[in-house]
């Protein structure tokens, strides 16, 4: 087996974090940032094939911006 260089020992470090956090999450906390990140996900597909949003992407976003807000106590300001 061949030795891990540092690069991938601090990967796994940091996947291993990442792990251990996404764990920690609640189901509601969970499932907002799935929804989030496949919400992203088609807006950017969505722009990248025909350089619009439909309505629905964008009612989609504003959700998931409220989801996350909540979800992650973000507090008032959209800088947080």
């Amino acid at each position: 087996m061949t030795k891990k260089t540092e690069w991938q020992i601090g990967r796994d470090k940091a996947d291993a974090i990442r792990a251990k956090a996404m764990k920690s999450l609640t189901t509601d906390q969970l499932n907002t940032i799935k929804e989030t990140h496949r919400t992203l996900g088609d807006a950017l597909n969505m722009l990248a094939e025909v350089n619009d949003l439909y309505i629905s992407d964008i009612r989609k976003l504003d959700n998931a911006f409220w989801k996350l807000k909540n979800e992650f106590n973000l507090g008032d300001n959209r800088n947080d």
